[in-house]
């Protein structure tokens, strides 16, 4: 292994291990900024909005992960989506590893940390609300969106999407859960073939509740997708 590529999926408890990981390979370790893809989304494409300017931005994110293996560099953890073509190119000398979790779980924290660090007068609140837009569809399908490329209203084709999903994780040379994170720690660990340093980073002072009744189903309904992606991840000999 030359180079080690950390999937950050949103509210999976990446920071905490991407940091300790980047820490470990602390002389050859980047990330990819986002204020850097940004700026290149903004440069290439000024008018861009919502989905569009997305989706733009990760395939900057793209190109600056494929220049990241090019260097060679040890430890590569960032908000980027798994390519299946830039694995294939550098299969002999990378690994890639992510960390997920329950999908309800990660949704609801991902509106509520939206909520709070990200502000926007048009996002629809309460949770309630914001389960009728397109966006929430988004974030209910991160793992869809990291691991298969695409959303669900974007294919027609659900069941071949989810299967591409499934099929990158089985991939992956390690997939933790979040709800087990000594586990995945001890794995990271025999993967490195050296101590990995325990931190904390980016955790909300209080978890956000857990919907229940209309809500709670409306939110499995929307998460569909991950939920069968996340339970085939624990099928998964590599899943620590």
């Amino acid at each position: 292994m030359t180079s080690l590529v950390y999937i950050h999926v949103p509210k999976c408890g990446g920071t905490s291990f991407g940091s300790a990981l980047r820490l470990r390979f602390f002389y050859s370790q980047a990330t990819i900024s986002l204020s850097e893809s940004r700026a290149l989304q903004m440069k290439l494409n000024p008018d861009a909005q919502g989905l569009e300017r997305i989706k733009i931005e990760y395939s900057q994110r793209d190109a600056l992960l494929a220049r990241l293996l090019e260097r060679r560099v040890r430890c590569i953890s960032a908000h980027a989506r798994y390519n299946p073509d830039l694995h294939a190119a550098y299969r002999d000398r990378s690994s890639f590893v992510t960390l997920l979790r329950e999908p309800v779980d990660r949704f609801v924290s991902h509106y509520h940390y939206l909520q709070r660090h990200h502000p926007d007068s048009t996002r629809a609140s309460p949770l309630e609300a914001f389960l009728d837009t397109q966006d929430a569809q988004r974030l209910a399908a991160q793992f869809l969106f990291y691991f298969g490329r695409t959303l669900p209203f974007e294919t027609n084709c659900p069941d071949k999407a989810i299967a591409n999903a499934k099929q990158a994780l089985e991939r992956f040379a390690l997939v933790g859960d979040l709800s087990r994170p000594e586990a995945f720690h001890r794995a990271l660990a025999g993967l490195v073939r050296g101590p990995i340093p325990m931190m904390k980073r980016n955790r909300a002072l209080a978890r956000p509740a857990r919907p229940d009744g209309d809500t709670l189903r409306r939110v499995r309904d929307l998460c569909a997708a991950d939920t069968a992606i996340y339970d085939h991840a624990q099928s998964l000999q590599q899943c620590a």
